[in-house]
């Protein structure tokens, strides 16, 4: 009897089961909507779309960066103690901690103490931005010191627990440690690895092996699971190539599950002298989200638009995912060309006909069979569906065939023009083509401008009498948000707009351009010469962002390795709607006299020029005598009036 109750029942509980998730893909696409993201073959052929070696995404560091370890001396203090070898030539080191003005300080070389208050001995003292800590820093600066063994000797008097603490030393050696994880797809239960070299002037990982021996080269992981110290190996069985070819590397346990960070350490000699080299590598593994059937269909939507219908199992809880792939057809001999890439930030949908399978939707325009005169079959291949926040590769298919069926009557019939790239027209979501829409009380236009901070900012960095009104300035103060997050709060916050441009600072730049790529918004409808204007964007990341030297935590998005993943995404139309200034300090002092020691000049004290560069877009120059933000050693780059009055009469509106 149980059997035909099982077959009543089972319908049912399948419906609720649809129900339910329908509801939770619904709930899961609050905020703007978002576009379907199309771009040009060129953008296939030219490779800007295409994720980058992981390689390319390095953590560089020109110095030894310890964490301080407080220990008691028993007179009532605390003291930390560093030891490493340093060559003979100029010498610089800093300790960045609340209180560090106080901290007397003390090096001393092959035994040889009192370094700090002999002749020539510079010292320097800084406050920090809120973004950057609020710490003090105390650093200094010799002219020459011995080859040997050093010390450094931190003290704190108090009674209570000594602050966090951190110390950087950069000697004469010429030399980088440079350090990546080895792939994009990191996922529970999927190997990946450490990789780590030293080179001679950021001489690029991948390049040949460097003059420098090491012979000891380590990692500390800290996550989740604790801190473990792990042996790199030159093995060439170990991620890190060739044996011998001075990579090093650690395959990582695949059952690591969350945020990790690794310090890698690497020592060995040059040209007769030992050196230590240190750099810091940030990421996050990702549990298993979704695994892909390997079944495309396709459907018809209106006169313009066919729909492909990716299968996917969702192997967790369904969540919002960045789907995107290259779409190909072939030309009039059979030859396989690229036609147009597609990519969508949305939450899957559940497949009417199949319970437990998703789809994960993109939508062709049948312009683009004109435009590159292209016909089925299709494929699509380098299909890869991400995380929109961290950004990590969750599934990946190198070509998936797309079955035969009808196309759209315009196939054929019309282009797609670069304006129709953006704006409501490019909206997926829009009701097919001849569908009428309830009428709409009139709508008065009501242009703006919108101005943006950055990272983890305390304020608006921008003087608001250096622009013209109707301005909105955006808040979201104290916040470390991922570009995604950080433009669909831009999006909301300036929906009072029925058009706005956007003058940005830091990462407000990166989620304007975000905004602009993945979502529909007023932002589309800006009239103007400049859409988008930024200063001091990191659009290929900085290595603070994973040296730890941010106040509101690590940031996925501004890392170097994050930071080109993110511009994979970024089409040539969207890049070139954006006007980009970069800046450094104008004198003998750097901006931040500690992250100087890290990063490569010239910088703004956060970004360096090289990182602050967006490949499509409008460079606007480069500035001496301005720093990121307050309280650095020149003013603030969005204090800079003359610049601020010309982004003011050439923004969109």
């Amino acid at each position: 009897m149980r059997l035909p109750m099982l077959r009543r029942i089972t319908p049912l509980l399948a419906a609720q089961a649809l129900l339910a998730t329908i509801v939770v893909a619904q709930s899961l696409e609050a905020g703007p909507v978002p576009r379907q993201v199309a771009a040009p073959p060129s953008d296939i052929e030219s490779g800007l779309l295409r994720l980058p070696d992981p390689a390319a995404g390095a953590v560089r560091s020109r110095a030894a960066l310890f964490e301080l370890q407080w220990l008691p001396d028993g007179a009532g203090a605390w003291r930390a103690i560093a030891d490493l070898p340093v060559k003979r030539g100029p010498l610089s080191l800093a300790v960045q901690a609340h209180g560090a003005s106080a901290m007397p300080v003390a090096l001393q070389v092959e035994g040889r103490g009192g370094l700090l208050v002999q002749e020539g001995a510079l010292r320097s003292d800084q406050v920090l931005a809120a973004e950057l800590g609020g710490e003090e820093v105390q650093r200094w600066d010799l002219r020459r010191v011995e080859s040997g063994q050093a010390q450094v000797s931190v003290r704190f008097f108090g009674a209570q627990v000594p602050p966090r603490a951190r110390l950087v030393v950069r000697d004469a050696h010429s030399l980088t440690a440079a350090a990546y994880v080895d792939s994009h797809g990191l996922v529970v239960g999927r190997s990946f690895g450490l990789v780590a070299q030293v080179e001679r002037n950021h001489s690029g990982v991948g390049a040949a092996p460097a003059a420098p021996v090491v012979d000891s080269a380590w990692a500390e992981l800290s996550g989740p699971a604790g801190t473990l110290l792990l042996p790199l190996a030159d093995d060439g069985l170990s991620g890190d190539g060739a044996a011998g070819d001075g990579r090093f590397g650690v395959r990582l346990p695949v059952d690591l599950g969350g945020d990790y960070a690794a310090r890698v350490a690497l020592a060995g000699s040059s040209e007769g002298d030992r050196f230590l080299r240190t750099t810091r590598v940030t990421f996050t593994v990702d549990e298993p989200t979704v695994a892909l059937t390997g079944d495309v269909s396709t459907r018809v939507l209106d006169a313009r638009r066919m729909r492909l219908d990716i299968d996917a199992l969702m192997l967790g809880e369904p969540r919002r995912l960045l789907v995107s792939a290259e779409v190909w057809g072939r030309d009039a001999s059979g030859t396989p060309m690229p036609m147009t890439w597609l990519s969508r930030i949305g939450a899957p949908r559940p497949d009417g006909q199949r319970p437990g399978h998703w789809d994960l939707s993109l939508w062709l325009d049948a312009g683009w069979f004109s435009n590159t005169g292209l016909r089925p079959p299709l494929e699509l291949r380098n299909l890869r569906v991400q995380d929109p926040d961290h950004l990590g590769v969750l599934a990946r298919v190198e070509a998936l065939p797309v079955p035969s069926g009808a196309l759209p009557p315009f196939a054929g019939r019309g282009r797609v023009t670069s304006a129709s790239l953006f704006g409501p027209t490019a909206n997926a979501s829009a009701p097919p083509t001849g569908t009428s829409a309830a009428p709409k009380d009139p709508v008065f236009p009501t242009p703006g401008l919108v101005l943006s901070h950055g990272y983890c900012a305390s304020g608006n960095p921008f003087p608001t009498g250096d622009f013209s009104p109707p301005l909105f300035v955006f808040s979201d103060t104290s916040q470390n948000r991922s570009h995604d997050q950080f433009a669909r709060r831009i999006a909301n916050q300036a929906s009072g707009f029925t058009s706005f441009g956007v003058v940005a600072h830091s990462q407000g730049g990166n989620a304007a351009l975000h905004l602009l790529t993945y979502y529909q918004s007023p932002l589309d409808r800006a009239q103007g010469p400049r859409r988008i204007q930024s200063v001091g964007s990191p659009y290929q990341g900085t290595p603070l962002a994973s040296l730890g030297f941010f106040a509101c935590g690590v940031n996925n998005n501004l890392t170097t390795s994050g930071g080109p993943v993110w511009l994979a995404g970024i089409p040539s139309w969207a890049r070139a709607e954006v006007y980009y200034r970069t800046t450094q300090e104008g004198g003998f002092f750097a901006c931040q006299i500690f992250t100087a020691l890290l990063l490569a000049n010239p910088e703004d004290g956060t970004t360096e020029r090289s990182r602050g560069q967006l490949p499509g877009a409008q460079n606007e120059g480069h500035a001496s005598g301005w720093c990121h933000t307050v309280l650095m050693a020149d003013p603030p780059q969005c204090e800079d009036g003359g610049r601020n009055v010309v982004m003011d009469s050439l923004a969109a509106r």
